[in-house]
């Protein structure tokens, strides 16, 4: 069909010619598996075009799309729909907290998560660092100023713990502790200022920056974990050939046993506060898990 005779569906703006790509991806979040989703969206296609109108209500298109999964893919997968479209459409922000030690995957996660959910604003806890560098000098804060695995070693005499080993761990408290302030400070204007936001970094320790129950925001709090030591090692390998060697990667390697160290803390840490533990192993798998906790968060009834 020429590309100008496309049906255009009629939302609250311009009309837009119906995208397949687009439905697949609300169906891949309704809960169906990334082919399947692009299968079912060919499918919604051809009823869009059989529908025989050049422009259609987006009210026309739900009722097209249910009209399909409920005769491919039954009542079930109506409802996730419809749940999803709830969740697209909120009235209150959604604020993602994405925790987890270094290399788990955070940051692409977040990444992936927003641009499914169409969130423009996304926060890492190192910038939050990185700013509070500029007005805390080397001297007042030295843990500011180092990575989060290598905080260990400008710990002043008298903090340093009698065991080697839990240096790295006492420095990481330290500096979370620290960073913990500015953090909760972005969570906190994401919600005055009712715009949705992604924030993620190993300084959103449970417990430490878990915000109370908010009644104008969807606020959902996860730890992404690596269980296996060789699979996790593993994602500093392929990190690095991926990012085309921009990290150091042997200094990573060399700080391995201090960044399992945190993930265990970080483990108990949210055990004890109630927070969710993701295996991040399977990056899919683990974009799957948080969507169905988000899913979860946003349709509970206002206040529970």
């Amino acid at each position: 069909m020429d590309e100008q005779l496309e049906p255009r569906i009629r939302g609250r703006g311009h009309a837009l010619p119906f995208s397949k790509g687009r439905m697949a991806t609300t169906l891949y979040l309704s809960g169906t598996e990334a082919e399947h989703a692009y299968e079912l969206a060919l499918e919604i296609d051809r009823s869009v075009h059989a529908d025989g109108a050049s422009e259609i209500s987006l009210e026309r298109l739900h009722e097209l799309v249910e009209e399909v999964l409920g005769r491919l893919e039954g009542a079930d997968a109506v409802a996730r729909y419809r749940a999803w479209q709830q969740v697209l459409h909120l009235d209150r922000p959604l604020v993602l907290l994405l925790g987890g030690a270094t290399g788990t995957g955070k940051s692409s996660l977040a990444t992936e998560l927003a641009y499914r959910l169409g969130i423009s604003r996304i926060t890492s806890t190192d910038v939050v660092r990185q700013v509070m560098r500029a007005f805390f000098a080397q001297a007042l804060m030295p843990t500011l100023h180092t990575s989060s695995f290598e905080a260990g070693e400008v710990l002043r005499r008298a903090v340093q713990p009698d065991d080697e080993r839990e240096r790295a761990l006492v420095g990481f408290i330290q500096q979370a502790d620290q960073v913990a302030v500015g953090a909760a400070a972005v969570v906190d204007r994401a919600v005055v200022e009712g715009l949705s936001t992604v924030i993620e970094g190993v300084h959103l320790v449970p417990g430490l920056v878990t915000p109370e129950p908010v009644p104008g925001a969807v606020v959902v709090q996860v730890l992404l974990t690596i269980p296996d030591e060789d699979a996790h090692r593993a994602h500093f390998v392929t990190r690095d050939r991926t990012s085309g060697h921009e990290r150091a990667l042997d200094r990573y390697l060399a700080r391995f046993d201090d960044i399992r160290r945190v993930q265990d803390y970080l483990i108990s840490r949210a055990d004890r506060a109630g927070i969710p533990v993701i295996d991040a192993t399977d990056a899919d798998q683990a974009l799957r898990a948080v969507l169905d906790l988000i899913l979860e968060h946003a349709t509970r009834p206002t206040g529970e």
